[in-house]
């Protein structure tokens, strides 16, 4: 049943992964049609806002959904309920602060911070950037909902139905734009949309979560206290991630000029796919992972550490390996030729490639119970060092160095992760024999009638 419900959420990331990039791919044309450059230009601007509140619960929303996670898998719904009570306590009283605070921003910014030559003149865009500040406000409050599904096994269906409320929000954004409305309307309906999704995800988590009640009754300060270290550390990886990716472009520009930034980023982005496509199998793993923990099935989740690690560990040299014969080919195609980079640079992100579609899946796994801090804190401390050791490298050894920073930065990460994993479960099991704990049980008894039959045969 567990591996069922993995290959359920592994189909969900994907119509997720499949709607981001629709919605990508056609409000750039529409909204750059029906506005023109200067007012899409405006609206990117000010969208980008909601993804800063985003990070406003403070990690409160990821530590007590993986809290609840356990306690639900435990069969102990009062403390699920008394966790989840308590971190929306703290996550409302968080977005009242940020959200009035973001009022309080948009109504000082100055007039020629917020109008733009052929857009929007400073009254009409203040608005704007104050309906979207609700909205990401409005959208922090399903993080706890989203848990308490994941919990009873619906990961699938809370992702799926993530996704379709950011498919209702792109599509509700470029109808307004070709209908000839205006950015106000179409932050109304990013806001109105998203309040619906809202709601909807609360109605979904309650069918499923018969022991989850609405209000505070049952949250207590010494939850909140409790949830109050993981939550920071949780807050820690995100930060410290975007911190690294943008602090390192920032000390390539610095140390080797601007124009070389295009190609460090470029080199980086081309490395991430195969990551990106390994977190697909990962995240729908990570429920199970808290349950099973919680439960106290360590033999099963040593063997799901194992097979996860083998599996990232191909998939990553495949990758590198594909990196290493045709990056150079897939830069020039990409880019139309405008770009070209270094092979020596290629090379090193290759093999920062293996390191990080190893250390990053299992960093979600510290994540999933609570067990980041550690590992959280030591990697914004080997953020920083490697923005800086990016910015000396690359004015000795150009943008090879970049390359070379972020090659140490995933070796001490990947090292970090496997002494932290082994810390929590122990010794786990590594190579081929690990991935069947991934594979269906249904193609795992083909097989044994096949191999059966077989020696029948003989």
């Amino acid at each position: 049943m567990k591996r069922r419900r993995v290959f359920r959420g592994v189909l969900s990331m994907g119509y997720g992964k499949a709607v981001v990039a629709v919605i990508q791919l056609a409000t750039v044309p529409a909204l750059a049609t029906a506005w023109g450059l200067p007012l899409y230009g405006q609206w990117l601007l000010l969208s980008t806002v909601p993804v800063f509140l985003a990070a406003g619960d403070f990690g409160f929303g990821a530590a007590a959904g993986n809290r609840l996670i356990g306690e639900v898998a435990r069969g102990d719904p009062l403390e699920a309920r008394t966790t989840l009570q308590s971190a929306q306590v703290v996550i409302l009283t968080c977005s009242t602060t940020i959200l009035m605070s973001a009022l309080a921003v948009c109504v000082l910014l100055p007039d020629h911070l917020l109008s733009v030559s052929g857009g929007m003149d400073a009254g009409r865009a203040r608005v704007v950037l104050m309906v979207l500040c609700v909205y990401g406000v409005v959208a922090m409050q399903s993080s706890l909902f989203m848990a308490a599904m994941r919990a009873h096994g619906a990961f699938a269906l809370s992702t799926a139905f993530e996704a379709t409320v950011q498919l209702a929000e792109g599509l509700a954004v470029i109808l307004v734009a070709l209908s000839g409305g205006s950015p106000l309307e179409a932050a109304v309906a990013y806001l109105s949309v998203r309040s619906l999704g809202v709601v909807g995800h609360v109605f979904l988590a309650r069918s499923r979560a018969k022991w989850l009640v609405l209000g505070f009754r049952y949250a207590g300060r010494g939850r909140m206290s409790e949830l109050l270290r993981p939550a920071l550390a949780a807050m820690m990886l995100p930060l410290a991630q975007a911190g690294y990716l943008q602090g390192s472009a920032l000390a390539v520009g610095a140390a080797g000029g601007a124009a070389i930034v295009p190609i460090f980023t470029s080199v980086r982005t081309l490395s991430r796919v195969g990551l990106q496509f390994l977190m697909t199998i990962t995240l729908p793993i990570l429920p199970e992972f808290t349950a099973e923990h919680a439960r106290g099935n360590f033999t099963w989740v040593k063997r799901v550490a194992g097979g996860v690690t083998t599996l990232n560990a191909i998939v990553g040299a495949l990758a590198a390996t594909i990196l290493i014969i045709a990056g150079q080919s897939l830069l020039t195609l990409w880019t139309r030729g405008e770009i070209a980079a270094p092979q020596a640079m290629i090379s090193l992100s290759a093999v920062a490639l293996v390191a990080g579609a190893v250390w990053n899946p299992l960093s979600y796994f510290l994540l999933a119970v609570n067990r980041h801090e550690g590992f959280t804190y030591f990697y914004a401390a080997a953020a920083i060092g490697a923005v800086v050791l990016s910015f000396y490298f690359v004015r000795h050894w150009g943008v090879t160095g970049a390359a070379a920073a972020g090659l140490i930065l995933d070796s001490a990460m990947l090292v970090c992760a496997l002494l932290q994993m082994r810390r929590l479960i122990g010794v786990f099991p590594f190579g081929l024999k690990a991935l069947h704990v991934l594979v269906p049980n249904r193609l795992l008894r083909r097989r044994r009638s096949k191999i059966s039959r077989r020696i029948a045969k003989e």
